[in-house]
């Protein structure tokens, strides 16, 4: 039997968007169970250090690589890197995230086309270059949603409906890849207390209200979303295909 606490062992990840919050915990914790690991980060180059340094510790490979994956090119030179490094790729987590906060009448050019590259196409022409890496031995691609994309959080229009086009490009990834031994999944989080809920008007009394509504009584830490994604990069959920699995500890049942 497979140790589980080893679910990784000779797998080689990239986890966009790494250097802290969500991504952090998800790069971490596959390098705990094995994997060597990719981050990026665009600006904090010494939190991204700290993770790669963290990795290292573990006994795995770990590089944090400057890039904005609003950008194609930089997406191209992510999976270079990642092919040059590591010879292979068996799992993909597009984590990174990017928009303004702000009314749904008030999103302009900018907002919307920032969100939409940085979230949506990013994933996208992410999960083209992994295909490519992953080909003939299959792997496991993770997009990061959110329950904004089918509910209304203040000021989250932009980013709600880029992580509605992730949810979207899952199944019709799922469906294309499956075919190849490539598993495409997504995990729609609800509040998760990072740094991001910073962004949001009102945060504190957000934040109150989150908590009293989901019947879990509290709002998730980061590796509380991590588990998840852990368990759809693993081979227990092999049969697990294009589906975007809620975790919000029923926030979005009430």
């Amino acid at each position: 039997m497979t140790d589980r606490r080893m679910r990784f062992a000779d797998k080689a990840a990239l986890v966009t968007g790494g250097s802290r919050g969500i991504g952090r915990a998800i790069a971490l914790r596959l390098a705990a169970e094995g994997a060597d690991v990719a981050l990026t980060f665009v600006k904090n180059e010494a939190a991204a250090s700290d993770v790669a340094k963290e990795i290292e510790e573990l006994g795995r490979r770990g590089i944090a690589i400057q890039a904005d994956v609003g950008k194609p090119e930089d997406i191209r030179r992510i999976f270079q890197i990642c092919k040059e490094l590591f010879g292979q790729l068996d799992i993909f987590v597009s984590n990174a995230v990017s928009g303004v906060v702000g009314p749904t009448t008030r999103i302009g050019k900018f907002g919307w086309g920032r969100a939409m590259d940085v979230n949506a196409r990013a994933f996208l022409l992410g999960a083209q270059e992994a295909a490519r890496l992953m080909e003939g031995s299959g792997g496991a691609i993770i997009a990061l949603s959110s329950i904004g994309a089918v509910r209304c959080l203040p000021g989250y229009g932009a980013v709600g409906a880029s992580k509605a086009a992730i949810e979207c490009l899952t199944r019709y990834l799922a469906a294309e890849l499956a075919p190849r031994g490539i598993r495409v999944n997504a995990v729609s989080g609800g509040p998760v207390n990072t740094e991001a809920l910073n962004y949001f008007p009102e945060t504190e009394e957000l934040k109150k209200a989150w908590q009293e509504r989901t019947p879990a009584g509290r709002i998730a830490d980061p590796d509380d979303i991590a588990h998840v994604v852990l368990f759809l990069c693993s081979d227990e959920s092999r049969w697990i295909c294009g589906q975007t699995i809620i975790a919000d500890g029923g926030l979005s049942l009430v």
